[in-house]
C-alpha cells in the first residue's frame, strides 16, 4: 500500500500521523494478513480494506478521548478499535478484552512487536470480568465496535465503566436499534449524550458512534451469566 493513498484516505477523517506511526499500520496490515490464514482474524484480506474498515473506522473515536485515561476495549478482536488507538495515543493506558485465546495470542505479538507500552491484554468473557473487581468500574473509557446488539452491548460494557467515565460503541447504521436501547441503558446505571452519524465517501454504509455517559452505579446483578445478555437481551 502506497504512503500517498493511506495520508490521503487519513486527510478524510482529519487525522494527521507521523511517518512513525504510519510505518506500524503497514507493519499491523501485514502481520494481520499473515496471522489471518491460520487464526481467521477478519474477513478483509485487502490492505486498502483493513485499512478503511478497520484502522479509519477506529480513528473516528480519536475526538473523543482525552488523555489521560484508562480504556479498555470490550471484545477487541484483531485490535479495534484498541490498538489502532494506541498507535494514535502513545501514551494511552489501554486493556484489551477478547473471549478467543487465539486473537490474544495475535494482540500479544502485535504489542511486543510495536513495543506498546501501558497495554495489557486479558484472555476472556465480558460477562465474567465485568464482575472483577480489578475491572468493574475502573475505566474513564469503555469503547466496542460491531460486538453484539445495543441492548446486549450496554449490559457487556456499562459495568466496566466508572461513575462520570463514558461508553463509546461504534454502531452500524441501525439508529433505531440504538435508541430502542435507551431504557437498558438508564437500567444500567448510563445516559445517551449524543449519537453521531459518521458518513464518509470511502464507507460502504453509514456508521454511527454513541456517547454513553456513566451515571450511576451499575446493579452487582449485572452483568449476567455468560451468554444470557445474548439469548435473553435486556429491555
Amino acid at each position: 500500500m502506497e504512503d500517498k493513498f493511506l495520508k490521503d484516505v487519513l486527510k478524510e477523517v482529519n487525522v494527521k500521523l507521523t511517518s512513525e506511526q504510519i510505518a506500524d499500520i503497514k507493519i499491523y496490515i501485514n502481520e494481520l494478513k499473515v496471522w489471518n490464514k491460520k487464526c481467521n482474524l477478519t474477513s478483509f484480506k485487502k490492505d486498502e480494506d483493513i485499512l478503511i474498515n478497520l484502522f479509519v473506522d477506529s480513528f473516528t473515536l480519536i475526538p473523543y478521548i482525552k488523555l489521560p485515561c484508562k480504556m479498555i476495549d470490550v471484545g477487541t478482536g484483531a485490535g479495534f478499535p484498541g490498538l489502532a488507538l494506541k498507535i494514535y495515543f502513545e501514551n494511552l493506558n489501554i486493556d484489551l478484552l477478547d473471549s478467543s485465546r487465539k486473537k490474544c495470542v495475535f494482540l500479544n505479538h502485535i504489542k511486543n512487536l510495536l513495543r506498546f507500552k501501558d497495554t495489557d491484554i486479558f484472555w476472556g468473557r465480558a460477562e465474567d470480568f465485568g464482575r472483577k473487581t480489578d475491572f468493574r468500574e475502573k475505566y474513564d473509557i469503555v469503547c466496542a465496535r460491531a460486538l453484539a446488539k445495543m441492548n446486549e452491548l450496554v449490559e457487556l460494557c456499562l459495568p466496566f465503566v466508572k461513575i462520570g467515565g463514558i461508553f463509546l460503541a461504534s454502531k452500524g447504521k441501525d439508529e433505531k436499534e440504538i435508541k430502542n436501547s435507551e431504557n437498558v441503558v438508564k437500567l444500567l446505571g448510563g445516559e445517551i449524550k449524543k449519537i453521531e452519524k459518521i458518513k464518509l465517501p470511502f464507507f460502504k454504509e453509514e456508521r454511527h458512534i454513541v456517547v454513553i455517559q456513566k451515571e450511576k452505579v451499575t446493579n452487582i446483578k449485572y452483568p449476567r451469566k455468560s451468554g444470557i445478555p445474548k439469548k435473553y437481551p435486556l429491555t
